[in-house]
């Protein structure tokens, strides 16, 4: 596709983001990653947003499966788009569904010179963890394609962050065992662990490190970094209250309306 086309397909991205539509944009007309990284990242240029971070989706097996991606997708975190715990958040057609994520803050610039990118690094370089809950969504039919291209390009499928409180002892704890509830209107309806997300939490960290290597960026201080979800996605309602529960790590909801 032509720069223009990219161009036009990332503003209108960003126009039904902010008016909370769907269209009927020809996503599968992108045939490679740098083409579905230009219209991203026109997107977020034009959403006018400060970014609080970054989001990673598909690091489950179950979600990649749910989502048509053979390997995690990543997009900039909207400010905008993060909101508390405790509040509400109005669903805009083309959600997906909702997710228990553990996100982490960044303390310092990641990786640092030549430093290896690796779990236990990217462990070094995290000021605190927290429960989350991410909404997942398009602004195309869904009857279009969905896979890793058209979901990078649609603002990595982002629609809301939900984020909750700093984990009290989370360096102590074994991320990758974890138990994750998630609840609507306080009934289970799913389960898993932290050890769903590429086999431990910070892995999504480091895999996100690379990344943004390969296109010369790396995370900064104070970056949130969400790291997809931990038990599934669920199919959520306008009415209901869904929450994820992460044990001793924590607990945060969502009203949604």
């Amino acid at each position: 596709m032509s720069f223009g086309s990219l161009e036009n397909l990332g503003r209108t991205l960003a126009e039904c983001r902010r008016l909370g539509r769907i269209a009927d944009l020809r996503l599968e007309r992108v045939t490679s990653e740098d083409e579905a990284e230009a219209v991203r990242d026109e997107a977020v240029l034009a959403c006018g947003s400060s970014l609080r971070g970054y989001r990673v989706a598909a690091t489950s097996a179950l979600a990649r499966r749910l989502l048509g991606c053979e390997a995690p997708v990543w997009a900039p975190l909207l400010a905008a788009e993060v909101r508390p715990g405790g509040t509400s958040f109005r669903l805009p057609p083309g959600v997906i569904g909702a997710g228990c994520e553990l996100a982490f803050v960044m303390a310092r610039p990641y990786p640092l010179g030549d430093e290896e990118v690796s779990r236990a690094s990217a462990g070094r370089a995290v000021a605190a963890c927290r429960p989350g809950i991410g909404i997942l969504g398009r602004r195309v039919p869904g009857s279009k394609p969905l896979n890793a291209l058209t979901a990078t390009a649609d603002f990595g499928l982002g629609v809301a962050y939900v984020d909750g409180p700093d984990a009290d002892g989370w360096e102590a704890a074994d991320l990758a065992t974890v138990p994750v509830t998630a609840l609507i209107d306080g009934q289970l309806v799913a389960a898993g662990r932290g050890g769903h997300v590429l086999g431990h939490p910070l892995e999504a960290v480091a895999w996100l490190a690379r990344a943004l290597a390969r296109r010369g960026g790396r995370l900064d201080a104070g970056d949130l970094v969400a790291t997809g979800t931990c038990a599934g996605l669920l199919q959520v309602l306008p009415g209901q209250t869904f929450a994820a529960d992460f044990g001793g790590l924590g607990k945060v909801e969502v009203r949604l309306e």
